[in-house]
């Protein structure tokens, strides 16, 4: 008789409990940050009929053709595990009438997804993601803020290196003459494409692009790029995006290759990279949707978002952490207590240190008071300054002096007088 196989199946993991803070501290951020842009959160199941995602992500795309969780019920319904976020959104949208309130509707959600993939570093099959999604409005603005608030949220979740490659995918109308450019470029080669390639010849063309096989070989690398066919629609939306991040002080590097692995893809996409963590190295991402939302039944709208791992994210912070080393800075903030506001207050103090010149950081990791005292001490600081239930209720901080390890407490507008004055010393 065969032993039964209790062990965890491949491509999930636990989160033990000496992780879990550093997850509630992604999830309290998301929370914190995505209601300070006006966003909703939406909770929508774990599967859904599977046509939902045929239709909504595509079937030319790798995640219906290869990697969905898909399975009939015994009412003989196909259902499928959620491979990503975006789909799932814009059928509650639709099937609970939200286009007639009012728009643009700003939604963000947070949860695990599912995709039968290779298990490797970053990429696992059962994966956890937070995203957020604008539907109703086609303003470039709408753009650089979803942008804007990507960047932020990687900066405040304590990665600062990510690299922002950004472009246009055009619409239906410029999308046709790229498409017959491309078809015509990539005929010679068509024959000895990947089989996933040659199934995409003729119906997503575009996608040959974005293989992991196929992309970079010399005849597909020098195909024609989509942004050479842009019609003047697209072309202003596309100026106007950059014009908008260029006011917003987000940088970004033009990319033309970028397409972007998921069929309703119009216009604007854009992925934040780091090159750090390895093969799968894109730790948040998005575009426009413009057709998505009539195609799963709801009327013509426009929409826009991104999506981001919470594995790789987790991934990216500590492989910067273990490269900035002893790395010395003036401040450290440390935070503790049960307040939810407790990170709101360390945010502003970081920002008032930080524009005052002084070199300051804080845990974004949700650890302990013992492990933060281990970080500031590593990094070198001259001072902590500790945030708890009482400092947030009496609208102070109390100030740690590392090297005579005296403390008193000042209120939060005096904190950064109170700061310069010890490192003077």
């Amino acid at each position: 008789m065969a032993m039964a196989d209790f062990a965890r199946p491949r491509g999930t993991y636990d989160i033990k409990p000496s992780e879990t803070p550093a997850w509630q501290a992604v999830e309290d951020l998301a929370r914190t940050l995505f209601s300070h842009y006006h966003f909703e959160e939406m909770r929508t199941p774990i599967f859904e009929h599977t046509e939902v995602f045929e239709r909504g992500v595509g079937d030319t795309s790798d995640i219906v053709q290869k990697e969905m969780y898909t399975f009939v019920t015994r009412g003989e319904k196909s259902v499928t595990l959620r491979p990503e976020g975006t789909a799932g959104v814009v059928r509650a949208f639709v099937e609970n009438k939200l286009y007639g309130g009012p728009l643009p509707a700003k939604l963000w959600y947070l949860g695990p997804m599912f995709r039968y993939e290779a298990p490797q570093a970053g990429r696992n099959r059962q994966f956890h993601q937070y995203g957020v999604e604008v539907i109703g409005s086609s303003d470039p603005r709408v753009d650089a803020e979803v942008i804007e608030l990507g960047a932020r949220f990687l900066l405040e979740a304590g990665v600062a290196d990510a690299r922002l490659e950004l472009n246009s995918v055009g619409c239906p109308v410029c999308r046709a003459a790229h498409r017959a450019a491309l078809i015509a470029h990539l005929a010679p080669i068509r024959g000895s494409l990947c089989a996933d390639c040659q199934g995409r010849f003729e119906k997503n063309p575009l996608r040959i692009l974005d293989c992991k096989k196929d992309r970079d070989r010399p005849e597909v690398k020098s195909s024609p790029r989509i942004t050479e066919y842009l019609c003047a629609d697209c072309q202003t939306q596309y100026s106007a995006v950059k014009h908008n991040l260029d006011v917003l002080g987000v940088s970004y590097v033009e990319d033309s290759t970028l397409v972007r692995g998921l069929d309703y893809y119009t216009q604007t996409t854009f992925e934040f990279v780091d090159d750090r963590i390895g093969a799968k190295s894109t730790l948040l991402a998005g575009g426009r949707y413009n057709g998505l939302v009539e195609q799963l039944g709801g009327p013509d709208m426009p929409g826009i978002g991104f999506a981001g791992g919470v594995e790789r994210l987790l991934l990216a912070r500590a492989v910067q952490e273990e490269e900035e080393g002893a790395a010395k800075i003036d401040a450290y903030i440390v935070t503790f207590g049960s307040d939810l506001t407790i990170f709101d207050a360390s945010l502003r103090v970081l920002s008032l240190l930080r524009k005052a010149g002084v070199t300051a950081d804080l845990d974004y990791a949700g650890r302990g008071v013992k492990a933060q005292m281990k970080t500031a001490d590593r990094l070198g600081a001259r001072v902590a300054v500790l945030l708890g239930d009482e400092e947030v209720a009496n609208g102070a901080v109390t100030l740690r002096d590392l090297m005579t390890k005296e403390q008193n407490q000042v209120s939060e507008d005096a904190c950064v007088e109170a700061v310069l004055a010890l490192l003077s010393r």
